[in-house]
Formats: C-alpha cells, sequence, structure tokens
C-alpha cells in the first residue's frame, strides 16, 4: 500500500489530530495535492435552510450562509434513493443503489477512500451507518455496517462530529477525511444555541414521532419545530468547521464537500414520512450540496440538478483523475448535470423510478417554503418581531397571545380534578446555564381526564407564559400527553419554577402542575 490510513470508528467520542500516512513524493514546481474534507449529514431536507425566496435564511443559519459564500451552492440538487443505508454507499463510490447490496465493503469495492488511497493520501473515515473503507485502506475498520439505534438514542452525535471536526489538521501528507454525521436526524434533541434540550434515550413520550402520531396535525407542527431547531445546531457546527479550518490555515487550500443523504417529509395521514413516493418527492429528494474548489474565495449559485452520488467523480475531476471502477454519476460541473430537468429517485422497492420535472419541483418546494415561513416565519421576521430569529418558533401554539404573559395578570382559576404529570421534572431545579444539557422540553402527560378528550394548555417558566399547545394522543396508547420547547433564556440558573395550565374560554388558566 502507498498510504496507511486511521479509520476513526463512529462510535468513539475522542478522535486522534491527524491522520497516519505516506506523503507522496512532489517533483520541484508540482502542484500540492489539496486537504479535501467531505462532511455528509443525515436525513436533512434543505429547504429548512431556505427562506420563501429561495435563498438561505442567513438570520437563523448563518453557518450555512457563510459556507454558501465560499463555495459553489447547488440548491437543486437531489438524492437517489430515499433511505441511508443505500444512498450513503451511493455517495461513497457514486453507484446507483441497487437491491439485495449490503452498506459495507462486500458491495462497494471501488470507493472514494480506494480512490485516495491510491492518489497516495492518507485517510481519515468516520462511517456511522456503513463500513465501505476496507481494511487495507482503513485498518482495523468494521466489515459489516455499526448499528445505528445506539447512536442515535446515546446522545454523542454531537461529540463524534465535533471531535471530527477537531482532528483535522495540516498534515506532511495530503488527506481525506470524511464523516457520515447523524444529523440533523431525530432524535430531535439539540439547540441552535449548541445546548441539548433533554437527557440521552428514549424520549419521554414514546412514539412522539412515529406513524402513531402522524395523524395529528398539531403534533407534526410540533415535530417540524423541533427538526428546525435541530437544523440551527447543525448549522452551529458548520460554523465552527468553517472557523476550525480557517484557524488551520487550511480553508482556502482544501477541497470541502458538505451535503446528505436523503431529506424527510412532514405530512399528515402517512404511515411512513421518510418512504419516498410522489407527493412528497419533493420534499424527500431534494437535500444541501455544497461544493468548494481549492482557492475558492467567493459564492457560486449554480442550478444544475447534480445528484448526490456525483460526489466522487466531481473529486476526480478536479483532481484530474478517473475512479478506476464502473460507476453511473457525473461530476458537478459537468455538461451532462445542466442537460437534467428535474430529478429523479428510485423507490424503496426499487419498483419504480419517480421523476419529477424542473417546473413541478420549484412549484412544490416554494409551497413547502413559504407554508413554513407561515407557521414559524422567518428569521428577519422573527428578529423583528421578537428580537430573535428564533423566538417565532417557540411562539408557535395554540394561544401565542398569552406567550410573554405574566401568571399574575393572567386569568387563573383554583385547580380542578386533572393533573399534569412532568417527565424529568428535577432538571429544571438544577440548571446550569452553561452545560451541554439545558432542559428547554417540558413535556409529561395529563391524568384524570376523559378518554379521546383533547385540551389547550400553556406552560409558564419562573412566572410568565413561554409557550402554548394542544394535547395529543398516540393512537393505541390510552394517554393524553403534552410537550412544549421554552427559549434558553427562559431558564435561570439553580431552581426554575414550572407551571402547566390548561387554558379555557377567554384565556383563564387552571393549574394542573406546579413544580415545588
Amino acid at each position: 500500500m502507498r498510504a496507511r490510513a486511521l479509520l476513526l470508528v463512529a462510535l468513539a467520542v475522542a478522535l486522534p489530530t491527524a491522520a497516519a500516512g505516506v506523503a507522496s513524493s512532489q517533483s520541484e514546481g508540482e502542484v500540492e495535492k489539496p486537504s479535501v474534507v467531505v462532511l455528509i449529514f443525515d436525513e436533512f431536507p434543505t429547504d429548512m435552510l431556505l427562506g420563501p425566496d429561495g435563498r438561505i435564511d442567513a438570520e437563523r443559519f448563518p453557518g450555512f450562509a457563510e459556507l454558501a459564500g465560499l463555495s459553489t451552492w447547488f440548491p437543486n440538487a437531489s438524492t437517489i434513493y430515499d433511505s441511508t443505508f443505500k444512498a450513503v454507499p451511493s455517495i461513497l463510490d457514486a453507484r446507483l443503489p441497487k437491491r439485495g447490496t449490503a452498506p459495507d465493503v462486500r458491495s462497494h469495492h471501488g470507493n472514494v477512500y480506494t480512490l485516495f488511497d491510491r492518489l497516495d493520501y492518507g485517510v481519515v473515515a468516520a462511517e456511522s451507518g456503513t463500513a465501505i473503507c476496507p481494511q487495507d485502506v482503513c485498518p482495523g475498520a468494521p466489515t459489516r455496517r455499526p448499528g445505528v439505534l445506539a447512536q442515535l438514542a446515546g446522545g454523542g452525535r454531537a461529540d463524534r462530529l465535533r471531535a471530527w471536526i477537531e482532528s483535522i489538521g495540516k498534515t506532511p501528507e495530503p488527506t481525506l477525511h470524511v464523516h457520515h454525521a447523524l444529523l440533523p436526524h431525530e432524535p430531535w434533541i439539540y439547540l441552535p444555541s449548541g445546548h441539548q434540550s433533554r437527557p440521552k434515550g428514549k424520549d419521554p413520550i414514546g412514539g412522539i414521532n412515529r406513524p402513531i402520531g402522524f395523524h395529528d396535525p398539531v403534533l407534526t407542527r410540533h415535530n417540524e419545530g423541533r427538526l428546525m431547531l435541530q437544523v440551527g445546531f447543525v448549522d452551529r457546527q458548520i460554523g465552527f468547521l468553517l472557523d476550525h479550518l480557517r484557524e488551520k490555515g487550511m480553508l482556502e487550500s482544501s477541497i470541502l464537500a458538505v451535503l446528505a443523504d436523503h431529506g424527510y417529509a412532514f405530512e399528515v395521514g402517512v404511515k411512513d414520512r421518510r418512504l419516498v413516493t410522489r407527493s412528497n418527492a419533493a420534499q424527500i429528494a431534494p437535500v444541501p450540496f455544497f461544493f468548494k474548489r481549492p482557492g475558492q474565495t467567493g459564492g457560486e449559485v449554480d442550478k444544475a440538478f447534480v445528484r448526490n452520488m456525483d460526489l466522487v467523480p466531481t473529486l476526480a475531476d478536479l483532481l484530474g483523475v478517473r475512479p478506476g471502477w464502473r460507476y453511473d454519476g457525473v461530476s458537478a460541473f459537468s455538461d451532462e448535470t445542466r442537460r437534467r430537468r428535474g430529478l429523479s429517485i428510485l423507490t424503496r422497492d426499487f419498483k419504480e423510478t419517480i421523476t419529477v420535472g424542473a417546473a413541478r419541483l420549484a412549484r412544490e418546494r416554494q409551497a413547502q417554503r413559504l407554508r413554513r415561513a407561515r407557521i414559524f416565519e422567518t428569521g428577519v421576521e422573527s428578529d423583528l418581531l421578537f428580537g430573535s430569529p428564533w423566538a417565532a418558533i417557540y411562539r408557535v401554539g395554540t394561544h401565542p397571545e398569552l406567550v410573554g404573559r405574566r401568571v399574575a395578570d393572567a386569568n387563573v382559576g383554583p385547580p380542578g380534578a386533572l393533573r399534569a404529570e412532568v417527565a424529568n421534572a428535577g432538571l429544571p431545579q438544577r440548571v446550569r446555564p452553561r452545560a451541554f444539557l439545558l432542559p428547554v422540553r417540558v413535556t409529561g402527560r395529563i391524568e384524570g381526564g376523559p378518554s379521546r378528550v383533547l385540551r389547550q394548555v400553556a406552560v409558564a417558566v419562573n412566572g410568565t407564559i413561554r409557550a402554548t399547545n394542544r394535547t395529543f394522543r398516540l393512537k393505541r396508547k390510552p394517554s393524553e400527553f403534552f410537550s412544549f420547547l421554552v427559549p434558553d433564556e427562559a431558564l435561570r440558573a439553580g431552581r426554575n419554577r414550572i407551571e402547566v395550565f390548561e387554558v379555557s374560554r377567554g384565556a383563564r388558566l387552571t393549574p394542573l402542575y406546579r413544580s415545588p
């Protein structure tokens, strides 16, 4: 082997500071090979980054706005499959998915890792849901994909991403750094401030974002807001990545690619929000795709219909090499991408290829952006109205006029027969604002109410109403649940008083819960 490589196991948190490798010899006058940084996100609906005008919402997502300002942004980029275990391998080897293939090296012999090993690059591979890097390139690499459920529930996704970013640095040899981050994939527990909203592990309301709740439009809206907040967290990590590369003196000279495997659809009344259909292809298929060439310092917008499996041919095109195996992708900068007139995506069962033409795709994506802006405002609107780009998301609810009102000034009646039980009730009583965990999620169940009844509810923190919502019920579960998110600034260091109220006609508040 002409290059040794270091595998960064996705489950590990601590990563070394440099990839092992043997530098290729360069003759005098030869252009130095650029470092290559590839970050693949998971389950990322790209239109969540955009305002109604199709531009990146820079108030909410300054990291992605900065990235777009120094790279080529492909706003019409799409995936070729709706599931991680086929989409990510296709990103890494530029082949269309096939039935019966595994997301590991057995089915993907030629890939981005073998290409860059052949080019005498060191390889740093952090694979979260695949095992594509062969052991002769990545010594000690697993030959079967790791389980992702434990990674998702464990709460270490942020640590793994941050550790991978911090591992990037100048090395004697050119290095390929690849990380597949299980973000902004659910569970949606991270916040734009960089905090985590609840402890790791299972959600206090099991099934809150499962088919047993997909019938409820109010719960769907609540969950969409939670994903938006987690995208804000991802944006914060993009900012950290750019700052880190700049600090290491690598930002201008490196190739940087940021993309995702597939999107997500917030449809109501469906059985699956990841399974692509003709009705949701405009939400599932579009994905982020940013590509910075070596020496590029200005932003460009390229409206070609590139696919995420075009990544490796684009890298090969820039480096003036051929991948060395049969593949289906093309360079993002090729004439072929400009001849495409829409997107194509395989269905999960491989029985159909769904195609969406450019005009229809633009209409459907625009409709989604307008719908989202009507519910959550844009970052500029939220900042103008409420003093923060994110404040409007916390105010979305059934009684927004109550948000910000002091409980002492509200119409509060005596307690009734109903009682609320709050999950993780002790956490707000010992808040440390600088800790990673900031318990802004207030959730639980209401006991003593009749079955099938739903009610309007509000949560107050330290005497001020911070959010309102409607309760919800999950199919085949008897309980009546509630879930709120309150802004970070609602909590103070130490003890916090949490109150939950039922909101009835005339904005009358009936106490359901008060923390000790």
